[in-house]
């Protein structure tokens, strides 16, 4: 079940707890989420990436063991999901040009999403290290296919979107996916069309998970943009 449908079954006679003098309890989450959010914050710091890739190497080791049995197992069938986002206060243009910085900026990358636990250059390419469905993966990007048309849907003018691909191959070369994005202006703001393609035998439960990491990586990251575009002090150099 999906995040949107568990939260459409919940009804008033379900227990809460509530600040006094509001109607939801969103600012509890919210306080929740910002100590959440500073907590890995402080405990990845401290680690530093060695250490914390040394700590996880056990649940890495599966992650790698589970994408190789998959890759066997789907004989090179493949499912996409794709995920779409609507932005405000900033153009593609601008988002796009923020993120090609931000990629230099691990600290920003890693900011991205609580289960990032490292994304570094490696010989083979951005080496990241996140969760996957129920395990913690690591893999490769390879260089974006600018001229690739991403794998998303289309948009209501029915013409097919230009967009980038990645594929994902881990450190072997190996290849187990790819990812694939694209960004169109609209009036105020613009739309973002993000797809991961998997084997096929991972099951929908985990492309659904990636598509809601995707949803949550890039609305941090392009909240991010915008609060550098008001205020350029600190802004990630190239």
């Amino acid at each position: 079940m999906s995040t949107e449908q568990h939260l459409s079954v919940a009804t008033e006679s379900d227990p809460w707890v509530r600040l006094a003098g509001e109607d939801r309890d969103g600012s509890i989450a919210g306080f929740e989420l910002t100590s959440a959010r500073r907590a890995l914050s402080l405990l990845k710091s401290k680690l530093g990436r060695d250490s914390l890739l040394e700590l996880l190497k056990n649940e890495i080791d599966a992650g790698t063991a589970f994408l190789r049995t998959e890759i066997e197992r789907s004989a090179g069938e493949e499912e996409t999901g794709t995920t779409t986002l609507n932005a405000r206060g900033i153009t593609a243009n601008e988002f796009t040009t923020w993120l090609s910085r931000a990629f230099g900026r691990e600290d920003v990358l890693i900011a991205g999403h609580p289960e990032h636990y490292a994304i570094h250059a490696g010989s083979g390419g951005v080496n990241i290290v996140e969760t996957l469905g129920d395990y913690v993966c690591s893999f490769y990007m390879h260089p974006w296919d600018d001229a690739a048309t991403a794998e998303v849907e289309l948009p209501a003018d029915g013409e097919a979107p230009q967009g980038r691909r990645s594929r994902m191959a881990l450190e072997d070369g190996t290849v187990i996916g790819s990812i694939s994005n694209s960004f169109t202006d609209v009036p105020g703001g613009f739309v973002a069309r993000l797809s991961v393609t998997l084997p096929a035998t991972c099951g929908p439960e985990v492309i659904e998970h990636h598509l809601e990491h995707f949803a949550v990586e890039f609305r941090n990251w392009i909240l991010a943009a915008v609060a550098e575009q008001v205020s350029p002090v600190g802004a990630v150099s190239a």
